[in-house]
């Protein structure tokens, strides 16, 4: 066997570590032990005469470890087929509000409404509609997964601001106009309520680009691959091998704050618009829209934008639930202010083509608002 010896601090003095290993004796069937290599003291590996590589390990090194398969899986399929369906459906519709509004631009009616203006509702629900599809598109890698996040925070912020802000200014210049009439006050063309949503579009614009610079190459948002939660991790083969699976979510620096701020700015508009609805409650233009059809907007539109605020903070691990309300509350909100505005507009055209039966009665003034 040898003496044992120990160094100054305790420590066993090692000149080398021999390796053995098990083989079966093809004559007797035993099991063996045989030495196959040594360890010097600076972890150098050596072979003993006779032994290699293949005769050591003949069905290759093994691996050094457990042995995990791992999957990113993307949207489900068929979540990913609807909603992508939805999301073209919606931008055909949105295309033919346009051509309508485009069509009928000249008629007492539709110039009621402010047609420039309707552009810019019907270019913001495109870009909604847009963002439903690119939150379901299948992204398996970080870089393609951060790609589809900023993505999805650009369409949204500005499709919101296109159609909501568009929505907003048209309602404040109906109260302008019928609260407090005055003949002497100023008319409110459309190129300044253009302006107003331009501004809108300035805020939006500021806040992702300051919040882009902070983040540096990864955007507004990057991707961040974590463990799926709707799918259990299973074993695979005799060898009862582990399959993890993962997905991509948007994250960032201070991405709560972030996000706090940007859709906190949009729920100040909605505070905006559900006063301008009480204020204007009483007027009965159907040219700039029936209360009730302005309230409902409203009200949904805040539904929506309350429950996919929520999403973002409860759902983010949670691909598929996340992607099914997010989507789906976008296409809702998106698809009832196109009704509201285009398709009720549609429905008193048909029913009225001269404008005869426009006015219905009047608010507290009997002026009629200005055409643009």
């Amino acid at each position: 066997m040898g003496d044992v010896h120990f160094d100054s601090n305790g420590i066993r003095a090692v000149t080398q570590f021999i390796v053995l290993q098990y083989r079966k004796n093809q004559s007797t069937g035993d099991l063996e032990s045989v030495v196959v290599g040594r360890i010097s003291p600076d972890l150098t590996f050596t072979f003993e005469p006779g032994e290699t590589e293949d005769t050591v390990w003949p069905r290759g090194v093994p691996y050094d470890g457990v042995t995990v398969n791992e999957e990113v899986l993307a949207v489900h399929v068929a979540l990913t087929v609807v909603l992508t369906f939805l999301s073209c459906a919606g931008i055909i519709f949105s295309i033919v509000c346009l051509l309508f509004n485009f069509y009928f631009r000249n008629t007492k009616l539709i110039r009621l409404t402010s047609p420039n203006l309707n552009y810019l509702i019907g270019s913001g629900a495109i870009l909604l509609y847009l963002a439903i599809t690119v939150t379901v598109w299948p992204a398996t890698t970080a870089t393609a997964a951060g790609v589809l996040c900023n993505l999805q925070v650009w369409l949204t912020g500005f499709g919101y601001s296109l159609c909501y802000g568009t929505i907003l200014v048209k309602m404040w210049r109906v109260y302008y106009i019928f609260n407090n009439p005055n003949s002497q006050k100023k008319k409110l063309h459309d190129w300044m309520l253009t302006l107003m949503v331009l501004c809108f579009l300035v805020i939006d614009l500021a806040m992702l680009v300051v919040y882009s610079a902070v983040q540096g190459s990864r955007g507004v948002l990057g991707a961040e691959r974590v463990d799926d939660d709707e799918t259990s991790n299973i074993e695979e083969g005799h060898q009862g091998i582990p399959r993890d699976f993962y997905v991509y979510v948007c994250s960032s620096l201070a991405r709560d704050i972030f996000l706090g701020i940007f859709y906190g700015y949009k729920a100040l508009l909605q505070v905006c618009g559900l006063f301008l609805a009480f204020a204007t409650r009483k007027v009965k233009v159907k040219g700039l829209d029936d209360s009730k059809w302005i309230a409902a907007t409203i009200y949904i539109t805040s539904i929506v934008l309350a429950i996919t605020i929520l999403s973002l903070y409860t759902l983010g691990g949670l691909q598929n639930r996340f992607s099914g309300v997010f989507t789906v509350g976008l296409f809702i909100g998106t698809t009832f202010i196109m009704a509201f505005v285009f398709v009720s507009k549609m429905h008193t055209l048909l029913r009225d083509p001269d404008g005869k039966r426009v006015f219905s009665k009047s608010s507290p003034s009997e002026n009629q608002p200005p055409s643009s």
